[in-house]
């Protein structure tokens, strides 16, 4: 199973937030309409990284993860810090997990084998920083962004894009 969990929803407000008046905009808090859910907030710091540095706002379809093991304040909606951001509009999906590599095959499978990626040279792979990334794809977090799924189980699909964040980031 994954220690980062999604959660999808259409961005309903986007609020600054600010402990004291030097950390004024150096936090947002983006409150979305979840899928699953219902209302949620969403806390995102400079340290947030947002697919594409694309700026967020009222109005887009985002997914956000954020991790199983952080603390979570016991309020109502609930506010979760985010890991990631992707803008996901209809028909775009994205999975933030660490993958594996399946034995004897170019095929990776993300931790609880639900999701397997059928790899090709055409796919970009890239650092956060939008540098390209060559290295062994196995045992690193991916956010691995796709379109499409096959109905089979588990699912396979042909990634769009792969982002890989190296591990000790």
């Amino acid at each position: 199973m994954s220690q980062y969990t999604p959660t999808s929803g259409t961005i309903l407000q986007i609020n600054h937030n600010h402990i004291n008046a030097s950390q004024y905009g150096c936090e947002l808090t983006l409150t979305l309409q979840s899928m699953d859910q219902g209302i949620v907030n969403i806390a995102i710091s400079g340290s947030t990284y947002v697919f594409n540095h694309h700026p967020l706002k009222v109005g887009d379809s985002v997914t956000c993860f954020y991790s199983l093991l952080a603390p979570v304040p016991l309020i109502y909606p609930p506010l979760y810090r985010a890991l990631v951001v992707v803008p996901t509009p209809a028909g775009t999906y994205a999975s933030l997990d660490i993958y594996h590599r399946l034995s004897h095959s170019n095929q990776l499978a993300n931790s609880d084998d639900t999701l397997i990626l059928n790899l090709s040279r055409q796919i970009p792979i890239q650092l956060p920083n939008g540098q390209p990334f060559f290295g062994a794809l196995s045992d690193k977090l991916l956010l691995v962004l796709y379109s499409a799924t096959t109905r089979s189980i588990p699912a396979q699909t042909t990634p769009d894009q792969i982002i890989v964040f190296c591990t000790g980031e």
